[in-house]
């Protein structure tokens, strides 16, 4: 019996390939991976390592590696593969061009259907509806999302980066709060669903960061803080005042949540170290605390609002979704996101700022967009949470669409009204 071989076009989204390869390599004997060779004098990359990959994480035993010298060039195409394209005893040839440049695309369907004619037949994955959709207009009758699942360590994988765990959120933050986790993120519940988070980020504007931030930096020195302090009661009483005196109750119950070795107050005061302690004693009690209220708290109460409705549709925590992911690739930056959720195959990114600035909040759009795409391609859906008024997060959405080029219904903005249901609001953002 002749062969039946399954032909992918590597470019710098591998995700399309090992979607394809996921869900037709029962159907083929062989396969053949078209990548494009390193050549600095035409200022082309090579995506040899992406083809490398693909062929380990699909599990391709009789798979061939073609590359290509110049991906720009029809004839110098049309040589490569008439080289190095096998042709014996082949009964079916079938291409798959989603991936590669429009150049590669174009003239490997050519030379392939010149070459193997009524045995030539290819396809493509619709981005509307995630089918896979056959030259003859045929459909495989059936979404993509919900045949092939990829777990985030694949997805990275694929994409050459490492998944870097050094950073996990409950050893960094959750580990260090014991027991006393799960009453200080209901408080933080409480106050949320009650209405008063606008108050909540009011307070840690002002009071908390002016009081255990100096230049926009945690004061880390027992010295340097009693400084501050000196200096604050000299020049701005209030603020001490502030803390002690106008504190809302529901704040002292989220500070007094915390350990007591962990607390920033003393009863219903501001804890200010005593003459005696150590730099060390001062940044055990306080640091991981400030560095939780600074921002964190609101990334774990979306994570803790997601999260059940995410397992009810059979997603796997850390596999399928997961807070605060970081990955590395080579000496590139690290790759960063407040929190994964992974339809299917579909990544969405999601980015959390306490920020109301329309400036501020932009720029961590555009970041949250651009790291999505990095590994998930067009398909991929960025959603930001932010602190924005109502009013205002609208115009932002309609922005960061308009800059980036990014489709409608591939950005959300989430702003401050919408924190006490967000977690069925992201949910439904994913999986509409």
């Amino acid at each position: 019996m002749n062969d039946k071989v399954l032909v992918l076009i590597v470019g710098t989204n591998p995700l399309p390939n090992y979607v394809v390869g996921s869900c037709l390599k029962e159907n083929y004997d062989k396969f053949v991976l078209i990548y494009s060779e390193k050549d600095e004098r035409i200022n082309q990359s090579s995506t040899a390592d992406y083809a490398e990959k693909l062929k380990e994480r699909l599990n391709l035993n009789n798979c061939t590696l073609l590359p290509l010298r110049n991906v720009s060039n029809p004839s110098t195409i049309r040589n490569d593969l008439e080289e190095k394209f096998p042709k014996d005893n082949i009964d079916e040839v079938h291409l798959n061009y989603t991936g590669g440049t429009k150049t590669m695309v174009v003239n490997v369907y050519n030379f392939l259907k010149e070459t193997f004619i009524d045995k030539f037949n290819a396809s493509y994955i619709d981005a509307r509806t995630h089918e896979l959709i056959y030259d003859n207009n045929e459909k495989a009758g059936v979404n993509l999302k919900d045949k092939i699942k990829i777990d985030i360590d694949t997805l990275l994988s694929i994409h050459l980066y490492d998944l870097d765990d050094r950073n996990n959120f409950k050893i960094d933050i959750y580990d260090k709060f014991k027991d006393s986790f799960d009453n200080i993120s209901k408080e933080i519940e409480n106050a949320i669903k009650n209405d008063k988070g606008n108050y909540f980020v009011e307070w840690l504007s002002d009071p908390f960061r002016k009081i255990f931030k100096d230049d926009d930096k945690f004061i880390e020195k027992a010295s340097k803080f009693k400084e501050h302090i000196e200096h604050i009661n000299n020049s701005n009483q209030s603020l001490i005042d502030k803390f002690n005196n106008k504190t809302n109750q529901f704040i002292w119950d989220i500070l007094n949540a915390f350990p007591e070795n962990k607390r920033i107050n003393d009863g219903q005061k501001l804890w200010i170290p005593e003459g005696n302690i150590t730099n060390n004693g001062f940044s055990n009690r306080i640091e991981d605390t400030v560095k939780f209220l600074d921002g964190r708290w609101l990334e774990w109460y979306v994570y803790n609002e997601i999260k059940n409705e995410l397992v009810k549709k059979g997603l796997q925590e850390e596999k399928h979704f997961g807070i605060s992911l970081k990955a590395q690739k080579g000496n590139s930056p690290n790759f960063e996101l407040d929190i994964f959720i992974i339809n299917g195959y579909q990544l969405a990114g999601v980015s959390i700022t306490t920020g109301k600035k329309k400036s501020e909040c932009k720029l961590k759009g555009f970041e949250v967009i651009h790291r999505v795409k990095q590994i998930s391609g067009d398909e991929s859906k960025a959603i930001l949470i932010t602190g924005m008024e109502s009013f205002e997060k609208d115009g932002l959405q309609e922005d960061l669409s308009f800059v980036t080029g990014t489709a409608e219904d591939k950005i959300v903005v989430f702003g401050l009204d919408d924190w006490a249901d967000i977690g069925s609001k992201v949910c439904k953002e994913v999986f509409r």
